[in-house]
């Protein structure tokens, strides 16, 4: 038996593999490496690779899986694909209730929208925003936050501090950052007090805060916001329209691409399938969900990383990834669309942009469809006011959301013709969007095991990407990256 590698040993039994991969061990066994007890029911289905959950770090797995030739099963619990990304109707017309903003360096989600033939549509700016922060309505246009000169200057210093911090993220290991422990132990909230006493400023960040991540700046790591900033390129790439994160939204919605992608999957895809245990040996994993049992090579799971702990695995997981999982909580937002006859706050000069810091929404924007009419806002109830909002009857958030949209855009506002919204924290399957923050001393403690194996088991999701972390051209990147550690993991060694 050699050091590095006890299953050579050709008495190296089921229960010793069990206790070696139970200590930790993320070194997988491969195919025919071991001859340990096999721990598949007689009619378990086969397949090489069993893909956990249908978005968009799911699906990708699976298709560069079968493209490699390998014969993949993907088991998703709800009773269609996308995941966080999601279609609804609104007066007529496919909207996207989950995400459904692309920019230019998203370059996988861009490919992918390029191969299915989809049209991008710019994010539309023409005219003046409403901005209505720490008590003071402002018409600012889109160089701008609304702030005096004095004010500007400040915003601008501080946004350069950050930069100059953010450069010295490494995206593959951001524990490792110079003073990494230091930020880590504190919140953004304490680095922003710390750092600038002006409460305009302190409450665009603050928003802006909301609006990115869905949590609010006392919930999360310094450190882990500085990463977030680099994942997503700088802090000004994540807050713009025009050459940023919130560029170009889908014609046909965001969520066609996973469809189309689905389509590629074909009978691979099992649908209303929720998995409860991922059970493995020496020679395999057993996955078992509410549709039956596979036995595979290897299992990827693609779930949000917080509910990623509801599945119950055997061996179970190492401790550093089942404490990270339960010190990643979602970010909380439930999406808003208001549809009216016509775009009324463009003849008034408006391009439909609105921020504030007075509940319920953060931030609105324009996502009239292009044909320039029926007229649609979209809107976010965020943070901590969407846990206030969750649960409750849509009629009553449609109430609110349009008492705030006559407080920015005149009576005109007061007459919707459709309304929709999508609470995400009340589903089951996801409990949040967009993605999770990390709060004081997570990453620095637990970061270094979000994406290392569990024996046979890989890891996806936008959670586990590098590289635009949090979006779908992230969790694109990690089924890719995942499809790739398993055909490696394939090969004799």
């Amino acid at each position: 038996m050699t050091k590095d590698n006890p299953a050579s040993n050709p008495k190296f039994n089921r229960r010793d593999a069990l206790k070696y991969l139970s200590v930790g061990a993320t070194a997988a066994f491969t195919p025919g490496l071991a001859s340990g007890e096999s721990v598949a029911p007689g009619d378990a289905q086969r397949a090489d690779v069993i893909v956990i959950g249908a978005g968009f770090a799911g699906l990708a797995a699976a298709r560069n899986l079968m493209r490699a030739g390998k014969k993949v099963v993907v088991l998703e619990a709800r009773d269609r694909v996308g995941g966080r990304i999601k279609s609804a109707t609104l007066a007529g017309h496919k909207i996207d209730v989950g995400g459904m903003w692309v920019g230019p360096t998203q370059t996988r989600a861009l490919a992918l929208i390029k191969e299915f033939g989809l049209h991008l549509v710019p994010q539309y700016e023409d005219g003046k925003a409403v901005s209505q922060m720490n008590g003071k309505r402002t018409n600012p246009d889109r160089e701008n936050m609304g702030f005096d000169p004095q004010t500007q200057a400040e915003y601008d210093r501080l946004i350069k501090e950050l930069n100059k911090l953010t450069d010295q993220v490494p995206l593959d290991a951001p524990w490792n950052m110079p003073r990494a422990e230091e930020l880590d132990a504190i919140t953004l909230e304490d680095w922003l007090r710390a750092n600038t006493t002006n409460e305009d400023v302190l409450a665009v960040m603050r928003m802006l805060t909301r609006a990115d991540f869905t949590a609010d700046p006392f919930q999360m790591s310094f450190l882990f916001f500085l990463f977030y900033l680099k994942s997503g390129d700088n802090y000004d790439t994540l807050n713009a329209f025009e050459n940023g994160a919130q560029a170009f939204l889908v014609k046909e919605t965001f969520h066609q691409v996973t469809v189309r992608l689905a389509e590629e999957i074909g009978n691979s895809l099992i649908l209303e399938a929720p998995v409860r245990k991922v059970a493995q040996d020496a020679q395999g994993v057993t996955v078992s969900s509410e549709k039956g049992e596979w036995r595979g090579d290897f299992a990827i799971v693609s779930v949000p990383l917080p509910l990623s702990v509801r599945i119950q695995y055997s061996p179970p997981l190492p401790p550093e990834r089942d404490l990270l999982a339960q010190h990643m909580p979602m970010g909380s937002v439930i999406k808003c669309w208001v549809a009216y006859e016509k775009p009324f706050w463009r003849s008034k000069g408006l391009n439909g942009l609105a921020w504030s810091d007075v509940p319920p929404c953060d931030a609105y924007s324009d996502a009239t469809p292009p044909e320039g009419s029926p007229g649609f806002l979209v809107g976010f109830i965020d943070s901590h006011i969407a846990v206030k909002w969750t649960g409750r009857p849509m009629e009553e958030r449609k109430k609110a959301v349009v008492d705030q949209l006559v407080a920015f855009f005149g009576p005109d506002a007061a007459h919707p013709i459709d309304y929709e919204d999508q609470d995400w924290p009340a589903d089951p399957w996801s409990r949040g969007c967009y993605s999770v923050t990390m709060g004081p001393g997570i990453m620095t403690t637990f970061g270094k095991s979000i994406r290392q194996p569990h024996g046979r088991i890989h890891w996806a999701g936008t959670e586990t990407s590098e590289k635009w972390m949090g979006y779908a051209d992230g969790a694109i990147r990690s089924g890719e990256r995942a499809a790739q550690e398993v055909l490696a993991a394939c090969k004799p060694k």
